[in-house]
């Protein structure tokens, strides 16, 4: 028994002796030094359609135990805009021994553009038809391209079943936080369904503030109800656009068959900065 107990206690020796050496090498061999992230620059500009090159540009990393770091670095978030078309990111390197280090940097989208909308038809109606403007109006974003499901219609002054020049207001806000917004001209009129259509190529234009438009160069054809081409004899009303004040305008098309029915289209004009 007194052998039993000596060949536990020196056992129990050896083993407290093993977990002390153990305990004392990992004290000893552990790394305590924080990699070091360097970034050149305050801010640096970089594509619409950013790659991690170029975002990562200029970032490198180095710690004293692992030495070069670069290739560890990761990008760990892109912020909402802090001011339109700029972003912050954070930069983050983790060493062999789990130490983790950041770094932030501003980048700057060159050619950001806020999101802009497109009509797809004639905003013109007649009384006599459904009117459903809800697959009409899209939008596009410089850098997440189709945003159309982000687009908020609302209206304080719109009703299908009467008669008058109305309006709609569309918004739409990017994952960057830009928003846009558009007054839209909407229009109900007390007139057959018979009378001459007018296709435009486009029903919204975004102009810079100064420049010219041939509004006349938007007109694809104007058909009568026997799809005879009236293209020649629409009437163009832009005598309210006025280039040189940003803002939004609303250009009539008109065209009149042989029965005196007058056909109508808008096209809105927005007038930038």
């Amino acid at each position: 028994m007194k052998l039993l107990r000596f060949v536990v206690l020196i056992a129990f020796v050896f083993v407290s002796i093993a977990s002390v050496t153990v305990f004392i090498s990992e004290k000893v061999n552990t790394d305590k030094t924080i990699p070091v992230i360097k970034v050149e620059g305050d801010i640096i500009d970089v594509s619409l359609k950013a790659t991690d090159e170029e975002l990562l540009a200029g970032v490198t990393a180095y710690d004293e135990k692992d030495k070069d770091l670069t290739d560890k670095i990761i990008i760990e978030s892109i912020s909402r805009f802090i001011e339109k078309g700029v972003s912050k990111v954070i930069y983050t390197v983790c060493d062999s021994d789990n130490n983790v280090s950041k770094a932030t940097r501003l980048i700057r989208f060159v050619g950001y553009e806020s999101p802009k909308f497109k009509v797809s038809g004639n905003l013109c109606f007649s009384l006599y038809e459904y009117i459903d403007i809800t697959g009409m109006i899209s939008a596009v974003d410089s850098l997440e391209g189709p945003i159309t499901s982000n687009i908020i219609v609302t209206s304080d002054n719109f009703s299908s079943s009467i008669t008058g020049a109305f309006s709609i207001d569309a918004t739409v806000t990017n994952s960057k936080g830009d928003s846009a917004s558009v007054k839209l001209p909407i229009i109900v009129e007390d007139r057959p369904l018979s009378v001459p259509t007018i296709e435009l190529s486009e029903y919204l234009i975004y102009v810079d503030k100064g420049q010219k438009v041939d509004f006349r160069s938007y007109i694809v054809d104007a058909l009568d109800l026997n799809e005879q081409s009236l293209k020649n004899n629409v009437t163009v009303e832009a005598n309210m656009v006025d280039f040189n004040t940003p803002g939004t305008y609303n250009v009539h098309y008109y065209v009149t068959d042989a029965n005196a029915l007058r056909g109508h289209s808008v096209m809105t004009v927005v007038v930038g900065e």
